[in-house]
C-alpha cells in the first residue's frame, strides 16, 4: 500500500512539473452593435466593442484579424489595443476613422442585398508585474449587409422654379 501512495505522489510531482498550471481566467469580448449592421454602397460601417476582464491580471489586446471580404476595403486600423484592468469592462464605440473593432467601407458597385459573413479572431496577453503570458484567442461572428446606394440628394423642383421666376422678375425690373 505505501509503495502506491509514493508511486501517486511521484506522478503528481512530475506532472505538476512538466505540465504549466491552468489558468481559471476569462475575457470575453462582444460586438456593438450586435454582429449585424448594414450600410449603402459606397459607404464606411463598422463594429465597437466591449471588453471583460475576468482576471486578476491586466489583459492587453495585441491583434484583431477577421475572414476575408468582398466588394469591400476592411479596415483593422481603427483598433486602440486596450488595457483592460483586472476584473473589469471598456466599451468602444464605433466612430468611423477613429475608434472601434473593425470598419468596412462598401465598393460604389458592392450589390444590394450582399452579404459578408465571418469571424473576428481577437488576441490578448495577461500581463502582471512579473511578465506577459498568453491568453486565449476570443471569436466573435459578424456580418454586414449592402443596403442600397449613396445618392446625393437633389434640389426640390420647387425650389429651382422659384429662383428661376425670382431671376426673371429682377432681370425685368432692370429693363424697364
Amino acid at each position: 500500500m505505501r509503495k502506491v501512495i509514493v508511486m501517486l505522489g511521484l506522478i503528481v510531482a512530475i506532472s505538476t512539473a512538466v505540465c504549466p498550471a491552468a489558468r481559471a481566467d476569462s475575457w470575453t469580448i462582444s460586438l456593438l452593435p450586435e454582429a449585424d449592421i448594414s450600410g449603402p454602397a459606397g459607404s464606411t460601417i463598422g463594429w465597437g466593442f466591449t471588453v471583460t476582464n475576468d482576471s486578476p491580471d491586466t489583459l492587453i489586446l495585441w491583434n484583431v484579424s477577421a475572414d476575408l471580404f468582398q466588394y469591400a476595403t476592411p479596415d483593422a486600423g481603427i483598433f486602440p489595443f486596450p488595457e483592460v484592468d483586472p476584473n473589469s469592462s471598456l466599451t468602444f464605440d464605433y466612430m468611423a476613422g477613429t475608434q472601434g473593432l473593425y470598419e468596412l467601407t462598401w465598393d460604389a458597385g458592392a450589390p444590394i442585398g450582399f452579404v459578408n459573413s465571418g469571424t473576428f479572431v481577437v488576441s490578448a496577453l495577461w500581463c502582471d508585474d512579473s511578465g506577459c503570458t498568453g491568453a486565449p484567442d476570443q471569436s466573435v461572428d459578424y456580418s454586414a449587409t449592402v443596403t442600397g446606394s449613396t445618392t446625393v440628394p437633389e434640389p426640390a423642383t420647387l425650389l429651382l422654379v422659384a429662383a428661376g421666376l425670382a431671376g426673371i422678375g429682377w432681370s425685368r425690373r432692370r429693363i424697364a
